[in-house]
């Protein structure tokens, strides 16, 4: 295997790590703007562990570009001038839909890294008439992380096609693709951006994730396809 098959797989691992652990510690934001500054305020992790899910999130994205290093399938457009497979048009742009909808997704995060934190940090000095101001701007951030969802299921439904027209990859590949589209559909469609259930599809989409991953560091093929 290349170094640089290598470094993607294990960015994509690493990334999962970082933007899952962020997730899981994450404290839910209840009640108004008030209890949300506050429970910001007090929670003395919060701007490292949305740092981290920033880099998490940058990693992935560069990390799913693994696939395309090891796409054997006959979809791919076949060169002119050698008669090589070229690059698999439906597998950039489903890898693009992904991080596309990943950067999105992380405007949320950015968000609350820089003005939540300084927001909550205001609040707990006693200048509560942010409040109102977090109250306005935070939907932003929510909404765009609602979309970059629907962009990410997007992008999984695409996955998932090729996945199913590649011979050489399992079968379940596809069905873990579908299933992080279907889930993120459902979240983004029937539940606010507030929910938790509205950010599926990044959450799903991490079983797809980790299997190309690990597939990919197995795959004896990926240094002759890389170069």
């Amino acid at each position: 295997m290349t170094a640089l098959g290598r470094t993607l797989a294990f960015a994509l691992l690493l990334g999962m790590i970082l933007l899952g652990y962020g997730a899981a510690v994450h404290p839910m934001l209840a009640g108004g703007p008030e209890t949300q500054l506050r429970t910001i305020a007090e929670t003395p992790h919060w701007r490292t562990m949305h740092l981290l899910m920033l880099a998490g999130s940058g990693l992935i994205i560069a990390g799913v570009w693994v696939r395309l290093l090891t796409d054997r399938s006959a979809v791919g457009v076949q060169s002119s001038a050698s008669g090589s497979q070229g690059f698999n048009a439906p597998l950039l742009a489903a890898l693009a839909l992904v991080g596309l909808g990943l950067a999105i997704n992380a405007l949320n995060i950015a968000f609350m890294a820089g003005a939540g934190t300084h927001m909550a940090e205001e609040f707990a000095a006693g200048r509560t008439g942010v409040a109102p101001l977090f109250d306005a701007t935070h939907p932003i951030g929510l909404v765009a992380a609602r979309f970059g969802n629907f962009i990410v299921a997007l992008g999984a439904l695409a996955l998932g096609w090729v996945e199913s027209q590649d011979p050489s990859r399992p079968r379940w590949l596809a069905w873990l693709a579908w299933a992080a589209a279907a889930g993120g559909f459902f979240g983004v469609i029937f539940f606010n951006e507030a929910s938790r259930v509205a950010l599926a599809a990044v959450a799903l989409l991490s079983g797809w994730e980790l299997a190309t991953a690990v597939l990919a560091l197995r795959s004896p093929g990926l240094s002759r396809q890389a170069s």
